[in-house]
């Protein structure tokens, strides 16, 4: 993402949320995450294999994260932030492209973002476990059965998601000043449900705002290790150790336009 090792990740971090590399709509709480080999699937939601007496926890109000809103980037190269940018930018759907960018921004040397319109959507660890208390695994489920039979695989959940629908950038010269980017070109290559607006200040700061979808860039993540039928939870540090790339409907890919990178540092494992 070019941003693996700024000041936003680490703040992120710090507040247990791993980072998103490829924002997309649709990483959702109780998700499944299963590992093998290194290679990262995004199964599903827990509720579709597991069977339990109780109902499966219903996420929460958005809330917003005064914590992150306003959180800045360190100034990266052209370059990475074009493809930072064209990234964010498909998780919401703009429909614009690198070579569109690339012209809108040609004055700029280096791009800074920053968070806005940041929401945390989660279902409480009490909620969560009072899901799996008691119930089933399908274990049908020739996909259930390969991971959560398997001793050399890995499964995760997630509990927390922060969401945005909003990317905001400033563009600056070789010196670190800023400077105005091309508005007319970047509007003109924008799709309709993906508006621009520019601070009060001039054009130097861009928000890319979606008029209804909001991308998921970080999430929360605990391991649970299921033995003699019942679930252990564990909380890990949040860190980039781990990385995997999901596609939009769930399958890993390396084609970035298709597929998102994940770094989560807290996991679950069920078996």
């Amino acid at each position: 993402m070019g941003l693996c090792k700024d000041p936003t990740v680490k703040k992120l971090n710090s507040l247990g949320y791993n980072m998103v590399k490829l924002p997309r709509v649709g990483i959702e709480p109780l998700d499944v995450l299963g590992r093998e080999d290194k290679s990262m699937e995004r199964l599903g939601s827990i509720s579709d294999v597991w069977t339990s007496t109780v109902a499966a926890p219903v996420p929460g109000a958005p809330v917003s994260v005064a914590a992150i809103n306003g959180e800045q980037s360190d100034s990266l190269d052209l370059a990475i932030g074009l493809k930072t940018l064209a990234d964010a930018l498909a998780g919401l759907g703009a429909g614009i492209s690198l070579p569109s960018l690339n012209f809108g921004f040609k004055k700029a040397k280096k791009m800074q973002f920053r968070f806005v319109n940041v929401e945390s959507t989660s279902v409480t660890p009490f909620a969560l476990g009072h899901f799996l208390t008691a119930g089933t695994l399908d274990m049908a489920n020739p996909f259930v059965s390969h991971y959560f039979g398997n001793d050399d695989t890995d499964e995760y959940i997630i509990f927390d998601v922060l969401k945005s629908n909003s990317v905001s950038v400033t563009a600056k010269d070789e010196n670190g000043f800023d400077i105005a980017a091309d508005v007319g070109a970047l509007s003109g290559a924008l799709s309709a449900n993906v508006k621009l607006k520019t601070s009060s200040t001039g054009s130097s700061e861009i928000t890319f705002e979606s008029t209804g979808a909001t991308a998921t860039f970080a999430f929360k993540i605990f391991e649970v290790v299921f033995e003699n039928n019942h679930w252990v939870p564990k909380g890990i540090k949040a860190d980039d150790s781990l990385s995997f790339g999901v596609s939009v409907g769930g399958g890993s890919t390396e084609t970035p336009e298709a597929g998102i990178v994940l770094n989560p540092g807290a996991r679950v494992r069920l078996r």
